[in-house]
């Protein structure tokens, strides 16, 4: 599965026409070498897409007990954002008992460099992927995935097939927390989705329509509308949504955290939550409870889904035979104060 083939510095002298040393004092920046030279060598290293990592002073055993996270630092995906952080943390300790030490990138100028680069260059023996927006269909993670073993953490994109990859139940909890809104007699609800990229996203709208149809209820694509998990964005569409659709009892949100700027929307609609309109959410963060109203939303057991992560890597790197695991692990609607509203007549 791992591309290993790659040039070594003997290459590099042999194309260059100069000496090991020569090759090695002007990749590592010594003083004593030629301009000319220096340029000459950086050349035929770029030609020969020589990558220089730690994996080379480990050839014996091919291994440097260190896995990489690629992770997705955007708007709502900072470290301090409890989802990510409760990966991070379950995936440390998981690797960590194994012996495994782990790197985290979150560069974003990645213009001359692939993931698959910087992986070697960083001498990773695998990775996890905890991605946001279009990152997750960027074709240089396939390339990444095709190369290294990689495992997503509800990130993958619904475009990329025969991927490892551990997700919530997304489809059965999208669908239990419509279903439960239903029960309470809402028959129109606004879906708030994340991004028209994530398989995250496409699950939870799957899941919203699947509850619609079970009842008989028309599902209207004018409903469902994308906001790439943020809050900011979610205010904006709600009220857009509200301003262009009537009859609207209920919403539903992708993440705790559309949930959060549909009711500042709401309120500023002067709309009550949940008097007039239902708000759901799907994440179960720390601060749902605390809100006002304390949110009805999806609970996912972040920890578990690090840990799945991080044990199915592990289990990829000592024994590469190409077949594809993933998991899928429960997720629980959790009700509170937030959908308490029954149908307006």
């Amino acid at each position: 599965m791992r591309d290993r083939t790659m040039a070594n510095i003997r290459d590099i002298a042999k194309a260059a026409g100069v000496s090991v040393s020569t090759v090695s004092k002007a990749l590592n920046g010594y003083s004593d070498v030629k301009k000319k030279t220096r340029e000459l060598v950086l050349n035929v290293a770029k030609e020969l897409d020589y990558l220089p990592n730690v994996m080379a002073r480990g050839l014996i055993t091919k291994k440097s007990n260190t896995i990489g996270i690629f992770f997705g630092d955007q708007q709502n995906s900072g470290f301090d954002y409890p989802f990510f952080s409760d990966l991070i943390r379950s995936i440390k300790d998981t690797a960590g008992a194994a012996g495994y030490d782990i790197l985290i990138f979150a560069n974003q100028k990645r213009s001359t460099s692939s993931y698959k680069t910087i992986c070697y260059e960083k001498g990773v023996d695998g990775v996890i992927l905890i991605l946001t927006g279009d990152q997750r269909a960027d074709e240089n993670i396939r390339e990444l995935h095709e190369s290294l073993p990689t495992v997503y953490i509800d990130s993958v994109s619904h475009k990329f097939n025969n991927v490892n990859f551990v997700e919530s139940d997304n489809l059965t909890a999208a669908a239990e927390a419509v279903e439960h809104l239903i029960q309470l007699g809402h028959t129109k609800i606004l879906k708030l989705a994340g991004d028209d990229v994530a398989k995250a996203s496409y699950d939870r709208v799957e899941g919203y329509k699947k509850a619609l149809q079970k009842h008989g209820l028309e599902v209207n694509n004018d409903l469902i509308v994308y906001g790439e998990f943020s809050k900011e964005k979610a205010y904006q569409l709600t009220k857009r949504a509200f301003s262009k659709h009537n009859g609207i009892t209920a919403v539903f949100s992708s993440s705790d955290m559309m949930a959060f700027g549909a009711i500042e929307a709401l309120r500023d609609l002067g709309l009550r939550v949940p008097e007039d309109i239902a708000v759901v959410g799907f994440d179960d963060l720390d601060q749902s409870r605390l809100f006002d109203p304390p949110l009805t939303t999806v609970h996912q057991q972040r920890y578990k889904m690090g840990e799945t992560a991080a044990k199915i890597l592990l289990q990829l790197i000592d024994n590469e035979n190409g077949i594809t695991q993933n998991a899928r692990i429960p997720a629980s609607l959790i009700i509170r104060e937030s959908c308490g509203m029954k149908r307006r007549n």
